[in-house]
């Protein structure tokens, strides 16, 4: 009887009987290496990597799984096109095909819970992987652009196409400095899934780990290849293992906070990593727009290690649009997490003796609509925002009214609190190209990535040392002078606690 792919969530159970177990994830089981591939600067155009069978293969499933590693610091995920030929003729997965049915599995070994999500396509139909995906992506033959009644028996080749990015609303013809694309290919697979959606044993296409790079084609749109492809090393391999380590670890907690970004790696995650390399990952991490303003890793900040964060008025283009930004996504699962908490606070350093100033913008990953939503303090329904600030140094709380950014006071050392009541989406994300729908629901849509922006001209040569932005849950009074029956912001980060 012939198969067809309905809507369905599978177990690990259900996996495990395709031959898609956690546990060959994991580092026992790891015999060879998978191809990587990177672009550490600006891709020119699209580019696709191609893979031929050494013979047309026969499938009988209905389905394409492909596990796949992401570590992406250009944006929260990567979008690609995948495709397949058969009998000479290449058939692509698009959203705009037709209703897209699959999902997406991913587990860091065979001692941790699969996660099982939808997929995630972009506006122009193409799919996105999530950054620091790792697992399975399930597509249905059902779903190709062959067109109505037609079969798929055969595969000869199989095609990934990374979508380069451009954004033309900016001067210089792209907002964004540097593509920063990492991705490591393990295999494909063919599966089968019945109406019942009991899975069929997979039947494998391609081990990637036995693949020698010179055996992909690489090309790119414009003749142009920009990115790499190669054949992962032991170091590659530890760094892939710790990312996954650190992925599915918990956040820190302190007090009434939840650190979601430390800017640091974590030293149990990464211990078979060496220092040069964890301090090179950290730094790829974080990605840059706009103006090109100046980061790095240093020691200080709340503790440990910060981010230092310069507009250097030497590299400052007047003829551009002012706006400088350094961007990061979440390397923890939880991070993305944001239910139940009050705002966000972060620990800040300005080291001018003058006021600087900063914005946390955030970006809210619509299940609904499947469009990433940005949210800040730039809303025209409210034009003044309510910030709370902790001095360390002089025990200092004050409450203080700004307009679009975090304004920072002079010489200031310690926390800022911003409430989630403060932040709104700005009017131009609500037009319909961008389909913002302007309701920050953290109860059903996960927070995947933070920007920190500045305007350049009003900040040239301010360093701002930034340390452990977090979510904080308690409720607090500003020094208790407003109300006995609440925590000061100093009693809550010492005293206060995170829901269980």
């Amino acid at each position: 009887m012939k198969t067809k792919v309905v809507s369905v969530m599978l177990s690990a159970a259900m996996l495990a009987a395709a031959g898609i177990s956690a546990g060959t994830f994991g580092a026992a089981a790891q015999t060879s290496y998978p191809l990587i591939y990177e672009a550490v600067g600006k891709l020119e155009s699209n580019e696709t990597i191609s893979y031929s069978l050494p013979e047309e293969k026969s499938v009988t499933g209905n389905a394409l799984s492909l596990k796949v590693f992401m570590k992406n610091t250009y944006h929260y995920s990567l979008p690609v096109s995948i495709s397949i030929t058969s009998e000479g003729k290449e058939y692509v997965w698009s959203k705009t095909t037709g209703a897209m049915q699959g999902f997406a599995y991913s587990s860091p070994d065979a001692l941790q819970a699969t996660i099982e999500t939808p997929l995630q396509w972009n506006k122009d139909g193409t799919l996105e992987i999530p950054y620091m995906f790792y697992g399975e992506i399930v597509l249905p033959f059902s779903a190709l652009n062959y067109g109505a009644g037609a079969e798929i028996g055969s595969v000869s080749d199989l095609s990934m196409t990374m979508t380069a990015a451009v954004n033309s609303n900016f001067a210089s013809g792209d907002t964004w400095l540097a593509d920063g694309v990492c991705m490591y290919l393990f295999d494909v697979s063919c599966v089968t899934v019945d109406d019942s959606g009991k899975v069929a044993p997979a039947e494998e296409l391609v081990d990637f780990g036995n693949v020698k790079a010179d055996d992909v084609t690489h090309t790119a749109e414009t003749g142009n290849v920009v990115g790499e492809l190669r054949s992962a090393s032991e170091e590659d391999y530890s760094v892939f293992e710790a990312f996954v380590r650190q992925y599915n670890s918990a956040c820190e907690t302190k007090g009434d906070m939840r650190i979601i970004e430390s800017f640091s790696y974590d030293e149990t995650a990464f211990a078979q990593v060496s220092e040069e390399r964890t301090a090179a990952e950290l730094l790829k991490k974080f990605y840059l727009s706009g103006q090109e303003s100046d980061y790095s890793i240093v020691n200080g900040g709340a503790e440990g290690t910060a981010l230092s964060y310069t507009c250097d008025s030497a590299v400052y283009d007047a003829g551009k649009n002012s706006y400088a930004g350094v961007h990061f996504n979440f390397g923890r699962r939880e991070a993305t997490d944001w239910s139940g908490a009050n705002g966000i606070t972060v620990y800040v350093e300005n080291t001018a003796d003058y006021l600087a100033s900063f914005a946390l913008e955030i970006f809210q990953y619509n299940l609904g609509t499947g469009l990433l939503e940005q949210y800040n303090l730039n809303d025209v329904g409210q034009k003044y925002k309510t910030l709370y600030a902790y001095n360390v140094e002089t025990g200092e709380e004050f409450s203080y009214h700004t307009q679009t950014f975090m304004r920072v006071p002079a010489n200031f050392k310690g926390w800022i609190r911003i409430p989630f009541s403060q932040y709104a989406a700005p009017a131009w994300s609500m037009t319909p190209t961008y389909g913002n729908e302007g309701v920050l629901d953290f109860d059903k849509n996960p927070v995947v990535k933070i920007s920190i922006t500045r305007l350049f001209n009003v900040n040239l040569d301010t360093e701002l040392i930034i340390d452990d932005v977090a979510l904080y849950y308690g409720d607090f009074s500003v020094g208790n002078l407003f109300d006995q029956s609440k925590q000061s912001i100093r009693d809550c980060i010492e005293k206060g606690s995170v829901p269980a």
